[in-house]
Parts: structure tokens; sequence; C-alpha cells
């Protein structure tokens, strides 16, 4: 569990970076540096990439309560932690495909990304 902490960890660091990185072109470095930066040239990639990643820290402070409190009393989850990183990964890679402008496909993505959540919560109880 701990090893897939660390590599959600690279991930989400992984996901910050490429916000900006695919707006470089457009947005020079420095307006990144600071909050009174202008960044509103972003591409529409980076907006995507921008809006997957509020939708991942949204659920990442509760994926690593419920990993840290598994590895804490030795509860199995891993296999659920997994799936959950498996579904944010798929999350991240339909908002680099813009496939959401679709309806109804982000929740295919995401709701059983939270299932996963829920089972391990569950799981911790009983």
């Amino acid at each position: 569990m701990v090893e897939l902490i660390v590599c959600v960890a690279l991930f989400y660091i992984f996901h910050l970076f490429l916000t900006m990185s695919l707006s470089l072109h457009k947005v020079p470095f420095l307006d990144w540096t600071y909050t009174g930066g202008d960044i509103s040239n972003m591409t529409d990639l980076s907006q995507r990439m921008a809006s997957a990643g509020d939708n991942l820290r949204q659920t990442l402070p509760l994926f690593l309560v419920l990993s840290c409190m598994s590895i804490i009393l030795e509860v199995d989850n891993l296999l659920y932690a997994q799936i959950w990183f498996g579904f944010r990964i798929a999350y991240l890679v339909g908002a680099i495909l813009n496939i959401y402008r679709f309806k109804l496909i982000r929740p295919l993505i995401w709701v059983p990304s939270i299932v996963m959540l829920i089972r391990m919560a569950t799981n911790l109880i009983s």
C-alpha cells in the first residue's frame, strides 16, 4: 500500500505540472509563478487538465486517509486502492482525449472511483 501511495503522490505532482507545461507556448512561465499572473490564455487542453486536477483534489484527501488507516489497522484495501488509482488515470486520459464533451461519459469513470473509496471505508469497519 505504501508503494501505491507514493505512486499516487507522483501522479498528483505530474498532474500539477501537466497543466502548466501544456500551455507554456501561450502563457509565459513567469505568469505561472505568482498569484497575479495572467494564465487566461491557457490552451483548451490545459483547461481540461486543470478541471481534472480539481476533480482529483476532491477525492485525494479521502483516498489518503483511507489508505493510511488501512496501513495502521492492517486492513487489505490494496485492490480497491489500485482500482481507484486506475480510474483516476482513466479520468486523466479522458480529459486529455476530451471525451467528457459527450453526455454521461464522465460519471462512467468518476462514479466507480467513488465506489472504490466507499468499499475501502466499509472494509475498514467490517
